[in-house]
């Protein structure tokens, strides 16, 4: 029997003296972890909606369907949406009407008017040909959303309605005003553009019938990040009005577009009032949303918005000012999850950086986050304009981020595992040939054959406390916010797959991770505690109103050290804690700049690879018995309970090169199964051992069926 007290926390959150017995309530395994229980009923298949991101080119006019027939033969499948993608606001905010039929402005017929794509030059198209294609979609059971950014082309082909309105331009710290529009800005007569831009979408949208709007880049949150955009005169107003703070002059003088003095502005705020102006803009997107969704859905459309640059519930408020879960509260019908790891294997300012784990990661918390909501994970394919192309230049990258995706799991207060992601976006589906189609195919019903029983490592648990307590928490200390721990324990070897929320504990199944408990409100940390269902690991800074764990050990970078705890096991912990390198001096955390770019990580305090190394390989050896015995530096594993007596395992190469890694599963193998199309082999198990190669970058996904005892 250990006491645990729980005084008063460091979170400012009163709270009475708990007595928790924790004799019963955390499993008490031994060293190794628990043999997998595979005699379970089959899982049934589970559906999944499939959107497309393309652009009017993707069709074509000089056809009697608009191409609408050839299209759906081409892609061999009737998708759930498409998202039309016509950049310029100017389509919906100078939008006078369809009585008429005129023709569209070459930056509405192609993205940033582009000349042409695989397939076809761009056609002048008229506004009533547009309606007629959109009829022709929804006549075939397919759902059209308007996609729109936030962009200005500077009258590049007509007079456009920002040109009249500059007021809404962004108003940038280091350079002035930028030629982008600022949604969140007020008109020149006082008024907000939200309310002005909603009676012209229902319009829009209603004359050309489409089903709703996708909300893309710039629509929330703003084309950059809070320390940079936007500090107008207007939104300092806002802010002033809306927090009740006393701003000083530097503030809320007059700046216009003068530089020295928009970044005086700037300073003030983001050094003194930076949790108050995360917490401005998270107001302020969810009131635009909530208008934009509440007229939408008064006349029978929809909305969906993108995900924060591909953040993570933290940074996207506290680098972007936007709060999902207030996003989600306005009844908004979805959010496109910017999942982009696949683009961004391709792109120079990552150095060769894999960034697989870090949006896989994003993808599961957001599902935590908001639990209810309609998550469609971005699902990279090409882009002409942007001038990338997963699906011909890192094919197996594109195979592995499709499966990965599509097996991150959440467990629902019944139980049941809910699939992170409903469905997929593919972008961009124009250009694209059967046979390529016909490629993605086979890896969507790969990955989306079946709803496992449930995952075979860690399972992450999620605080809503937790969540809005770590703003604090980093402005004081720097420390890892969860999503960055939570991809660098995965990058690490940890198979971690899936979520819990605090309150769901009692349906969890496993070994839990705990990341940053010291966040977590007492009456949550002591219902952790009283977990059953297996061992508990924590990893952040250390709880010292816990009792002392069975094996615990810290980081060598004080103050503020990380730590890892671990109850209800006794894990060998193999590797030594050793610095790489000195503590950077960072200095006054509020005076920091932070990164411009959400491809960018954030400043954070100094902790060792060998450290984050060892928690994983903690983790690991205390949430599953299945191990890679050879080449373990080179793969990660995604292992599920499939039915009875069958595992599914996803092995996922780190490496640019062939891999063969010997996969120990603890226990008697009878037969092992590829499922992925390479590679094209019998497997030969040795009792409780096989080997597979897996390509470069890619993924390898067997059935190994277990011998019944």
């Amino acid at each position: 029997m250990h006491p645990l007290h729980l005084p008063t926390s460091s979170l400012g959150v009163a709270v009475s003296l708990l007595v928790l017995a924790l004799g019963g309530g955390v499993a008490a395994n031994a060293a190794s972890a628990p043999a997998l229980d595979t005699r379970l009923s089959a899982a049934a298949p589970r559906p999944h909606e499939r959107w497309i991101w393309t652009e009017l080119i993707a069709f074509d006019n000089q056809q009697p369907d608009f191409g609408v027939g050839q299209y759906l033969s081409t892609t061999g499948f009737q998708p759930t949406a498409v998202c039309l993608l016509i950049g310029s606001p100017d389509f919906v905010l100078s939008h006078p009407g369809i009585e008429k039929e005129t023709p569209l402005p070459a930056e509405y017929c192609s993205r940033d008017g582009h000349e042409f794509n695989q397939e076809r030059k761009r056609q002048a198209w008229t506004n009533h040909q547009l309606r007629s294609l959109n009829r022709g979609l929804r006549g075939r059971g397919v759902q059209v959303y308007l996609s729109t950014f936030a962009k200005y082309y500077r009258d590049k082909t007509h007079r456009e309605w920002i040109s009249d309105h500059r007021e809404v331009l962004h108003v940038r710290k280091s350079s002035g005003f930028a030629w982008a529009l600022n949604c969140l800005a007020r008109l020149g007569d006082g008024s907000f553009f939200e309310d002005y831009f909603a009676q012209q979408m229902v319009k829009t949208l209603r004359d050309y019938e489409f089903d709703g709007w996708h909300g893309a880049d710039g629509w929330g949150p703003l084309s950059g990040p809070l320390h940079e955009v936007s500090f107008s005169d207007d939104m300092t107003d806002q802010f002033a009005v809306t927090s009740g703070l006393q701003l000083p002059d530097v503030v809320t003088r007059r700046c216009v577009f003068d530089v020295p003095k928009l970044t005086a502005r700037a300073d003030w705020i983001l050094k003194s009032k930076r949790a108050e102006w995360s917490e401005f803009h998270a107001m302020r997107w969810a009131r635009f949303w909530k208008t934009m969704v509440t007229a939408l859905h008064g006349a029978k459309k929809k909305a969906v918005i993108n995900s924060a640059w591909g953040r993570a519930p933290f940074e996207a408020l506290y680098r972007y000012g936007i709060d999902y879960q207030r996003i989600a509260a306005t009844g908004v019908d979805g959010i496109i999850v910017e999942t982009v790891a696949a683009g961004l294997a391709m792109d120079p300012r990552l150095a060769g950086q894999d960034r697989h784990d870090d949006f896989l990661a994003m993808l599961m918390l957001m599902r935590a986050c908001v639990p209810d909501t309609r998550l469609i994970f971005l699902h990279n394919v090409h882009d002409v304009v942007e001038q990338w192309d997963a699906i011909h230049h890192i094919p197996t990258v594109l195979e592995r981020e499709i499966y990965s995706l599509a097996n991150v799991f959440h467990t629902k207060p019944d139980g049941k595992l809910r699939p992170s992601a409903d469905g997929f976006l593919a972008c961009l589906g124009d250009g694209l040939k059967r046979d390529e189609w016909r490629w993605l195919e086979e890896r969507w019903e790969r990955a989306f054959s079946s709803l496992p029983l449930r995952t075979c490592g860690a399972t992450v648990v999620w605080s809503t406390a937790a969540f809005h307590a770590q703003m604090g928490d980093f402005l004081k200390t720097r420390t890892w916010n969860t999503h960055h721990l939570l991809f660098h324990l995965m990058a690490e070897g940890a198979s971690v797959q899936s979520t819990v929320d605090v309150t769901s504990l009692q349906k969890a199944r496993g070994a839990l991770l705990v990341p940053n408990a010291h966040l977590f409100p007492a009456d949550e940390l002591a219902n952790v505690m009283r977990y059953r269902g297996g061992p508990i690991v924590l990893v952040g800074r250390k709880v010292d109103l816990l009792p002392k764990a069975d094996v615990e050990f810290s980081d060598v970078y004080p103050p503020n050290e990380m730590w890892c705890g671990v109850y209800g096991a006794k894990p060998v912990v193999l590797l030594k804690i050793d610095r790489d390198g000195e503590e950077p001096a960072l200095g006054d955390f509020m005076s920091l700049t932070d990164p411009k770019g959400y491809w960018d990580h954030l400043t954070y305090r100094k902790v060792s690879q060998s450290f984050i190394k060892a928690c994983a390989q903690t983790l690991q050896r205390v949430s599953t018995p299945i191990t890679v015995v050879a080449e373990n530096e080179s793969v990660a594993l995604m292992p599920v309970e499939q039915e009875s007596g069958r595992i599914r395992i996803a092995i996922k190469n780190r490496t640019p090169s062939y891999a063969r890694p010997q996969i120990d599963i603890g226990q008697p193998i009878e037969s092992v199964e590829v499922r992925s199309g390479f590679p094209s082999v019998a497997i030969r198990p040795e009792g409780s051992k096989f080997s597979v190669r897996v390509p470069g970058h890619g993924i390898t996904v067997v059935d190994v069926v277990t011998k019944l005892k």
